[in-house]
């Protein structure tokens, strides 16, 4: 039974309209990522052919895969592979090329191990224009080879990050090396018939890329609404925005059925909600840290309002199954920073700045008073006779700089620790009947 579309009521038609606009979109969404899974997978399938490439992942992956703090279990057994292989497909190679059965097996393994490696688009990029470059450099330049010479080379004039990737220092430490560079970079022909592949490839997987990325750049305004916020403007927000949403094209996988909108929206929330956490502080707070800061927060919120009163660190810990040095951390670094400057347009309003008592240099009040007592000292200690003012002065290290106790101070007069304090009560009670009242006051 088929229904008049003029029967539908306006609401109903409305939501039909959305319906075929959304499935529309994810249908374009999908053919955009079939296309760039495409070009994806066949890149890698070039790159792939290139001994060069596995001796590029392992100088930049093998060191940190066996970091504890950095270890991947699965990407370590894929770089021992690749080694393993690389290793075996070198000593099978001679320098005519690979000849037998045996040296093409080698060769086989390297490749299906290569195939295998989660390349990022960092490492697709750079892979790209280091073969690129490497082509560039050994000046193959046969005219009659294909109709797609024309392309290499306009391709390799558009080449403009050599010197941004280090390009010349690779290319220059690989020729170095103990390995053959036609076994690193082929020989000439297969080389040439590779790289033109490889250009179609890069083309096909790029402008799916921006194409896919256009396309969903809706989304992502969309989310920088209600992401909106005073301290992070509009324009910065959008553009981390599209940093998630790039990073969400390299995580795709259309074949696991799930809409690409989805998918990207959580990656696009990711990005700005950390964009957000880095800007809304002074000091700058690491994302792991600003999870447990929202939940210590909101645990303390949830006490107060069951208390009615501000909840204590033991509470706090038993609430939200943390420990207590780590609940003392997070209190610590939430706090909000303060500027000691005035910020106020008021010159005569009082900045924190103001109250900070200065620790750098000496007050010169204290100065002051060091220098009264020092000259009232001096006057005091003139009115002893000689043995009394030896006693004094070595026993509190006036104008000695060492103090020494009476036992040392009798052995060095010849004199019993008895008779030394008795010398030395004696001298104390004369200063003080001189200069007592002016020394106490420096008390």
């Amino acid at each position: 039974m088929y229904l008049n579309k003029h029967l539908l009521k306006p609401e109903t038609a409305i939501d039909n309209s959305v319906n075929v606009a959304k499935g529309s979109a994810e249908h374009c969404n999908f053919q955009l990522a079939s296309n760039l899974e495409a070009g994806k997978v066949q890149l890698i399938n070039i790159l792939s052919q290139f001994p060069s490439t596995a001796l590029w992942l392992l100088h930049k992956y093998e060191v940190d895969a066996y970091k504890p703090q950095q270890a991947d279990q699965a990407l370590t057994l894929t770089l021992v592979k690749i080694k393993n292989c690389y290793l075996l497909a070198s000593l099978s190679f001679s320098g005519g090329g690979f000849k037998h059965q045996v040296d093409t097996v080698e060769k086989q393994y390297l490749t299906e191990a290569l195939q295998a490696f989660p390349f990022s688009f960092e490492d697709l990029f750079a892979l790209t224009e280091l073969i690129i470059y490497a082509f560039k450099s050994r000046e193959v330049r046969d005219q009659s080879a294909s109709n797609h010479s024309g392309l290499v080379t306009n391709r390799m004039k558009g080449s403009s990050r050599c010197d941004k990737l280090k390009l010349p220092d690779i290319i220059e430490a690989m020729r170095s090396s103990q390995f053959d560079e036609q076994f690193l970079f082929l020989s000439g022909a297969d080389m040439q018939r590779y790289v033109s592949d490889m250009m179609s490839a890069k083309h096909l997987w790029l402008s799916s890329r921006q194409a896919l990325a256009e396309a969903n750049s809706g989304l992502v305004l969309f989310i920088a609404n209600q992401y909106r916020r005073n301290f992070l403007d509009f324009d910065d927000l959008v553009q981390e925005g599209q940093t998630g949403l790039l990073r969400a094209i390299d995580k795709f996988d259309y074949r696991l059925g799930f809409q690409f909108s989805t998918y990207a929206a959580y990656w696009i929330k990711q990005a700005m909600s950390r964009a957000l956490s880095r800007c809304e502080r002074v000091v700058r707070v690491p994302c792991e840290q600003v999870a447990n800061i929202h939940k210590v927060l909101r645990a303390k919120t949830e006490l107060f309002a069951k208390t009615g009163r501000e909840p204590t660190i033991k509470e706090l810990t038993e609430y939200s199954k943390m420990p207590n040095a780590q609940i003392n951390a997070i209190l610590s670094v939430s706090q909000t920073a303060v500027s000691l400057e005035n910020l106020d347009d008021d010159d005569e309003s009082l900045a924190p700045i103001d109250f900070l008592e200065q620790q750098v240099f000496e007050q010169p009040f204290k100065k002051i008073e060091q220098s009264e007592l020092r000259t009232w000292i001096a006057k005091a200690v003139k009115i002893l006779d000689p043995r009394e003012l030896k006693v004094v002065c070595c026993h509190f290290g006036i104008n000695t700089g060492n103090e020494m106790t009476l036992q040392e101070i009798g052995a060095e007069l010849h004199l019993t620790r008895e008779r030394v304090r008795q010398i030395q009560v004696k001298a104390l009670n004369k200063m003080k009947l001189s200069y007592g009242n002016q020394l106490m006051s420096f008390l």
